[in-house]
């Protein structure tokens, strides 16, 4: 019986990869960044009352992050479940669409539940790539992202002013 082995791979497929994952990377947290900056400048837009909740409500993931996981320097438990990176991209695919849902669905600029959702999955995104250690979960965060953007027009529809 014969056994397949696996051809290692050679400069050229890593370096392709590395392209892909960082365009990827790219495209992802841009279309975060994007909904998020929109999000804010049309609650600016709407009343000064509403961007001011609107920018506070997408600065305070990222500073929640930002003093947990790199000033207060907060240790997970060494008994961490190992979850397979598969994990990290079917989370962050659903979390997408849900945000895409409720930013679609949302129309009112009183409570600012995008801006707040926006930041929270950068700020995922983040401390998974964080305590995980590895470019390879970030970047399964963001095929998940993308996909999870793709599967909301699909599902959703396309709504020209939440994207």
């Amino acid at each position: 019986m014969q056994t397949r082995r696996r051809q290692p791979s050679n400069d050229w497929t890593k370096g392709s990869r590395g392209i892909i994952s960082f365009f990827v990377l790219f495209l992802a947290v841009g279309f975060l960044l994007y909904q998020l900056f929109t999000s804010v400048l049309f609650a600016l837009s709407y009343s000064s009352g509403a961007g001011a909740r609107s920018l506070a409500a997408a600065l305070f993931p990222l500073t929640v992050l930002i003093y947990l996981g790199f000033i207060a320097r907060l240790q997970i438990p060494t008994r961490e479940s190992r979850a397979p990176v598969i994990n990290s991209f079917i989370i962050f695919l659903f979390w997408t669409m849900l945000v895409l849902g409720i930013d679609i669905t949302n129309e009112t600029a009183y409570f600012p539940i995008e801006e707040l959702l926006y930041s929270l999955t950068l700020s995922a995104m983040l401390w998974r790539y964080k305590y995980r250690g590895q470019f390879q979960a970030l970047i399964a965060c963001c095929y998940g992202v993308l996909a999870g953007a793709l599967a909301a027009v699909i599902v959703f529809g396309m709504n020209p002013v939440a994207m």
